[in-house]
């Protein structure tokens, strides 16, 4: 049987997640980079001396922010990412870009890239892969990665596009899903993969029309652990996504202050009366799936929580 560890550390508007089996490790994003010496606290703690890869789900920097901090501390084989083009329409926190933010974005690109030559750890760029599925073996656990093409560089180059040479989108819209299946337990780490209910084809739900893929790919009707999309913000968690994933557990890396806006808790409840909810606001949370599924919750208050809403 097959056992995995799933740690989702106590992060706000940013993701950092770390995976366990058979006393290897991996990652799943980094986190921005004020979170790094709890990271590095965490990884320490639990006897991490080397991750077998680190997944980039798309490059915002809640998410990229310490693969450089990471690479230089620890011993990392892969990191798994997408080009970046500098086509983003808007910045990471939700403002209209500019050239001094994609200076910026394409030199911390550089700058991890410059850390993984420097260490010897190889870069896979994922959306150089030509294959129908992209499956990442994890000591015998596999991670399908879905939307691993770089759908902004594909709008802005085509020439039939309406969006050709247009910086419309931001890097959400690039985000990576990543599903496993494990002793018949579903576990799906949402990135920040958008709802999006603009009427633009490419766009349109892309969140909702992967977890379709999925039900029919793994003929399943429903998500065990759910790793919300984009924090459980920015419309993204709408009633129509819930009730199609009805997850029994959702991991929200925010805090209800932070999410007064939008009916993310209201809609996961109507969707699935059970399910458990569990914010990153004021703990960590470590999931062991083996035939059942259980989870420690560790008291940590993030880092985060302590800003001013304003």
């Amino acid at each position: 049987m097959n056992k995995l560890k799933i740690h989702f550390l106590n992060t706000i508007w940013s993701d950092a997640i770390l995976v366990e089996a058979n006393n290897h490790f991996a990652m799943i994003d980094t986190a921005s980079p004020f979170y790094y010496p709890m990271i590095k606290d965490h990884l320490i703690k639990y006897n991490v001396n080397q991750l077998d890869f680190i997944f980039l789900t798309h490059f915002h920097v809640d998410h990229y922010g310490n693969i450089k901090n990471i690479v230089n501390d620890f011993k990392v084989n892969r990191v798994y990412l997408k080009h970046y083009h500098g086509l983003d329409g808007t910045t990471s926190s939700g403002y209209a870009s500019n050239e001094e933010y994609i200076e910026n974005e394409f030199k911390n690109f550089s700058a991890i890239l410059d850390a993984c030559k420097k260490n010897n750890t190889e870069v896979i760029y994922i959306d150089d892969i030509k294959t129908n599925e992209f499956i990442i073996d994890f000591e015998g656990i596999l991670f399908d990665v879905f939307n691993y093409n770089n759908l902004l560089y594909e709008l802005y180059s085509d020439e039939n596009s309406d969006y050709y040479n247009q910086k419309r989108f931001n890097e959400n819209f690039n985000s990576c899903g990543l599903f496993t299946r494990i002793n018949n337990h579903s576990i799906f780490f949402g990135g920040d993969i958008t709802c999006s209910s603009a009427p633009i084809k490419e766009v349109y739900m892309l969140s909702y029309k992967m977890i379709e893929e999925i039900y029919k790919k793994y003929n399943i009707s429903y998500i065990d652990i759910y790793k919300s999309c984009h924090h459980g913000g920015g419309g993204t968690n709408t009633l129509e996504l819930c009730s199609l994933i009805k997850a029994r557990y959702a991991i929200i890396t925010n805090t209800s202050r932070w999410l007064d806006n939008w009916p993310t808790f209201e809609n996961l409840k109507n969707s699935y009366k059970d399910v458990v909810i569990l914010p990153t606001d004021h703990q960590k949370y470590i999931f062991e799936i083996t035939d059942k599924i259980s989870y420690t919750v560790i008291p940590e208050e993030s880092l985060f929580i302590t800003l001013k809403k304003d």
